[in-house]
């Protein structure tokens, strides 16, 4: 199964994201099309748990699914366990990694949600290797509001990148003037973005539904100087990815052809078969 390559990681280390093509195979790709749809269809309902659960945009209009695996679903808990993941968690992070979100964000057909020019939550004055995994179902293009990304702002200093993301959020291409450019993605691509790097997108007016997963991973070591989360929740993070790893190994899909072995922090007690599991895992400090 696909692995990032050496060449990707350094290209996300100079730009602050890189497009990784062709990771998801056709059978999980169509079910992650399939499952996510009937989630979003279930959003656009009064009184559900999705649609309670589901933050709204600038227009007022749902965009955001939040904690996606608590909402039952097949896709989601086997997406996190794609070794691609795990792999290059390991190799990009360190063997400590946890992951700590997880959600749908959608623009919907017509009157999709602009998504301002930003810098992602929990920023630090340090190095680490802080990013989203990014999994694209649909194609994801300048006509359907794919997101922008200017490379290397991962690097500037705080000052500029709050001057620059104020300019853009008056005028959203203002941006092209310090190099944005459009992550244009294609069926089963995988984006990676330093929470860093500015990024964004503007409104979608086309025909299109167009879907990305989200996960967010730290480091347990990172957590211990950032303190972003407490212990417990770190703890059920780790065994919520070890959950997920079973499932994938359970229910492979046609073209798995390996899995990914994890060790969580060693003081991390371990998840084993058939204990009690928190989809929801709630982000706690």
């Amino acid at each position: 199964m696909r692995k990032i390559t050496d060449g990707e990681i350094r290209f996300f280390d100079e730009n602050g994201f890189v497009i990784c093509k062709n990771v998801l195979n056709a059978d999980e790709l169509g079910n992650f099309q399939r499952e996510s749809r009937r989630l979003i269809e279930r959003i656009q309902r009064e009184e559900t748990q999705e649609n309670r659960m589901c933050l709204l945009g600038p227009e007022g209009v749902p965009y955001y699914l939040t904690y996606l695996h608590v909402h039952p679903n097949d896709f989601s808990l086997r997406l996190l366990a794609h070794p691609f993941i795990g792999d290059l968690l390991t190799r990009m992070v360190g063997r400590d990694f946890v992951p700590c979100y997880e959600s749908l964000v959608f623009k919907l057909p017509g009157n999709g949600s602009s998504v301002p020019w930003h810098l992602d939550g929990n920023p630090v004055d340090g190095d680490e290797r802080i990013f989203n995994i990014d999994l694209y179902p649909d194609v994801s293009n300048v006509e359907n509001s794919c997101v922008w990304c200017v490379p290397g702002s991962h690097l500037w200093e705080p000052e500029k990148a709050v001057e620059w993301m104020r300019k853009g959020r008056e005028d959203f291409r203002a941006m092209e003037a310090v190099g944005a450019v459009p992550a244009e993605m294609e069926p089963g691509d995988v984006l990676l973005h330093h929470v860093k790097v500015l990024h964004g997108s503007d409104r979608n007016r086309s025909s299109d539904l167009r879907r990305v997963v989200y996960f967010d991973n730290r480091a347990w070591s990172w957590n211990e100087r950032y303190w972003w989360f407490n212990e417990e929740t770190m703890q059920k993070r780790a065994r919520l990815y070890q959950y997920a790893l079973h499932e994938r190994k359970e229910n492979p899909y046609p073209q798995d052809d390996e899995l990914f072995e994890y060790l969580p922090p060693s003081h991390f007690p371990k998840w084993s078969a058939g204990e009690p599991i928190d989809l929801h895992s709630e982000r706690r400090r």
